[in-house]
């Protein structure tokens, strides 16, 4: 297994694997064509960055995040907007890895914290975060404003 950047080949994998997620916490099939996330994330406004798990033949997982940055606490953060290893190669490894090399990005960009949303009733994956020093943030609120 090696960890590298995303490529445009991946493309097809990587929208697989999102639909997994989406399945896998009750959210609608992402409408995502392969047009539209090289768009995403090779074109001139890219809107985020990811790192991928691969074999020789396939994609085993990826993260997916983008930097963000408060002006009145001057602090970089990277957000992480998807972490996904496929169903067949969970418990082996594979998000540990990919979870390190986005702490690496972080610490070569200056960033003191890496930030990210979990569904609150994906056990698996909050008790993943839990283990590996996520600390559950309790005095902001998340919100959000439809456009």
């Amino acid at each position: 297994m090696i960890i590298r950047s995303m490529k445009s080949a991946d493309i097809q994998q990587i929208i697989e694997l999102s639909q997994q997620l989406a399945e896998h916490v009750d959210d609608p099939k992402p409408n995502l064509t392969k047009e539209t996330l090289e768009e995403l994330a090779f074109g001139i406004n890219h809107w985020f960055e990811a790192i991928v798990a691969a074999d020789a033949e396939q994609i085993l997982g990826f993260a997916a995040f983008s930097q963000s940055f408060e002006l009145h606490t001057n602090s970089r953060a990277l957000h992480i907007s998807d972490l996904v290893v496929a169903d067949t190669y969970r418990r082996q490894g594979v998000g540990d890895e990919l979870l390190v090399a986005v702490r690496n990005i972080a610490a070569e960009r200056s960033c003191k914290i890496l930030k990210l949303e979990v569904w609150a009733e994906n056990k698996a994956a909050n008790t993943f975060y839990s283990e590996r020093g996520a600390e559950l943030i309790d005095d902001v609120k998340l919100l959000k404003i439809t456009t």
